[in-house]
Order: C-alpha cells, then sequence, then structure tokens
C-alpha cells in the first residue's frame, strides 16, 4: 500500500513540474499592461467618449445662447435710440404745413349787394366784409397764389408796401404767374394793384404768405404777423392815379378789417437789400388814407390834383 502512495504522489510532482500554472507577478504584469495601454489611448473607452461628447454638446449650445440674446438686445438698444432720435426732431424742426390754395368763392352776388359793397368799400366802411364777399362783388378779382401759402402763427398786425419792379412791364396776373412758375414754396403778397386800378386778390388774408424775409425783417415784422400788397411798377414808370386810389382804398379796408396798427414799406423793415415801394409818395399816401378815414371821399384828393405827377 505505502509503495502505491508513494507511486501516486511521484506522479503528481512530476506533472506538476511538466505543466507549471502562470504565477501572480505573470498576472499582475499583464493588468499593467492593459491600465497602460487604456491610459495611453483614452479615445478608444467607449464611457469617455460618451462623456466628452455631452459636455462638448452642452458648452457649444450654452455659448449659442447667450450669444443670441446679446445681439438680440443690441438691436432691441438700437431701435429705441433711433426712435427717440426721430422724435426729438420732430419736435425741434417742425414741419410747417404748405397749402396750395385757399378757397375763395367767386359766385357773384346780385346786382344790389354788388352796388352795396363797392360804395361801402369806396367810403371806407367795408370792413364788415371779408375778402371773398368783395370778390363776389367784384371789387377784387381772386387770381391765386399757387402754392407758398402756410397757415399763420399770429395776430395780423401790420401791413406792407411793395413795388414790383420787374424787368420789363408786366401786368399783376404775369406777376403772379411768375411767382407760381417758381415751386411750391414761393413768394408773394395777398393783394396786388395793377396799373389800371384792379386789385387783385391771391389769397385769403387770413393765411400767410411769403413777402419779407423773416430772418431779416426787423421791428418785429413777420410773414406771420402782417399782409403784403404789391404795386405794380418797372423801370422808371410813375404810379397811375387810378393805381393810388385803389391802394388808398385797399388800405384803408385791410386796417378797419384786420385791425392794422402800421403801416410800412418793405424797405423800411429791410433796409439792407429792400428800397421798394421805389419812387413812392408816402406824404400823399397818407394824406389820402386820412381823407378817406375822415369819410370825407367827396373832397378833392392829392391824387386828383391838376399839378401830381402820379399818371404815367
Amino acid at each position: 500500500m505505502e509503495s502505491r502512495w508513494l507511486a501516486i504522489v511521484s506522479l503528481l510532482l512530476l506533472i506538476n513540474i511538466a505543466l507549471p500554472l502562470p504565477s501572480h507577478t505573470a498576472t499582475l504584469r499583464t493588468n499593467k499592461t492593459f491600465i497602460h495601454v487604456q491610459k495611453r489611448n483614452p479615445a478608444k473607452s467607449p464611457a469617455k467618449k460618451v462623456i466628452t461628447k455631452k459636455v462638448v454638446t452642452k458648452k457649444v449650445a450654452t455659448k449659442k445662447v447667450v450669444t443670441k440674446k446679446v445681439v438680440t438686445k443690441r438691436v432691441t438698444t438700437r431701435t429705441v435710440a433711433s426712435k427717440k432720435k426721430t422724435s426729438k426732431r420732430l419736435v425741434q424742426k417742425p414741419a410747417k404745413p404748405n397749402i396750395w390754395m385757399t378757397p375763395i368763392k367767386s359766385a357773384p352776388y346780385s346786382a344790389a349787394m354788388r352796388k352795396r359793397i363797392i360804395a361801402s368799400f369806396k367810403h371806407g366802411r367795408a370792413g364788415k366784409y371779408s375778402p371773398e364777399d368783395l370778390v363776389r362783388a367784384k371789387t377784387f378779382v381772386h387770381y391765386p397764389l399757387k402754392g407758398g401759402i402756410r397757415k399763420r402763427t399770429g395776430a395780423i398786425r401790420y401791413l406792407v408796401l411793395h413795388s414790383t419792379e420787374t424787368e420789363r412791364p408786366a401786368d399783376a396776373r404775369r406777376v403772379v404767374r411768375s411767382w407760381n412758375n417758381i415751386g411750391p414754396r414761393h413768394p408773394g403778397t395777398q393783394f396786388l394793384v395793377d396799373r389800371d386800378g384792379t386789385i387783385l386778390l391771391t389769397a385769403d388774408p387770413n393765411y400767410a404768405t411769403v413777402h419779407v424775409n423773416d430772418r431779416t425783417s426787423q421791428r418785429g415784422v413777420t410773414n406771420d404777423n402782417s399782409i403784403g400788397i404789391e404795386l405794380v411798377r418797372s423801370g422808371k414808370q410813375k404810379y397811375t392815379k387810378k393805381q393810388l386810389r385803389s391802394l388808398v382804398a385797399l388800405a384803408e379796408y385791410i386796417e378797419d378789417r384786420f385791425n392794422i396798427s402800421r403801416v410800412y414799406g418793405h424797405g423800411e423793415i429791410q433796409p439792407s437789400d429792400r428800397k421798394d415801394p421805389v419812387a413812392f409818395n408816402w406824404g400823399q399816401f397818407t394824406k389820402n388814407l386820412a381823407i378817406i378815414q375822415r369819410g370825407q371821399t367827396d373832397a378833392e384828393t392829392a391824387y386828383n390834383q391838376t399839378n401830381d405827377p402820379a399818371e404815367g
């Protein structure tokens, strides 16, 4: 029996020696190599790839959102700023409304009504009638300005006399046409007195026209607080008697109708660049105005004197 057990033990020892099992050291070396390979090639790790993608995606998305918000805020700020600037400009420089023509009814009155209004005008008592009434009574002829008209911003206080001083002789209608041809913002007076005594109404005097320079005019006269009358004249022409008589009646009507406080010549309020009305006799004009204001229209006026050189 003992010999059998010895033989079995001897056989087991021989088998152990012939086929050795892997040692603990070899196993450790293999594990270290695997770990080392993982550290050198981290991209091969599927877990790390997923984590890296998630992190990068979150960062990029966050940056995009922030950038959009900033851009939106800037655009909004600029829009608000531009609106503020626009509103300020409108307040500082309000656009003045330009009127193309003033409404005037020209349908004639009856013969009796016309006679009554004409008599009142000649005697200096027509202040109760509007300019439109005098157009319908055929005392004034409506020949409209087209453009260069605006609503008044001040009360009417002054009357300004002008003379046309055209290069060549021209009647009142031709003068108005030349104004209208300049453009939508052109000069012009509300009244013109032609050489035959005809009175043209170009615009309702309740509206302002451009007949003085607001920047250079003196004594407080502006387009908004004054009415203009043009006397047709050219070169060395003298004012006619009919023209001056119509002027006196018109000036009296305007003074009465609009409560005029002072009559000026254009050259008085713009002495730097204007001299009109040229060759105008202010003494005779004042005398005739005083006569009509006193109601002495039947008396001989300075314009009717035989030695009056105004005709021509």
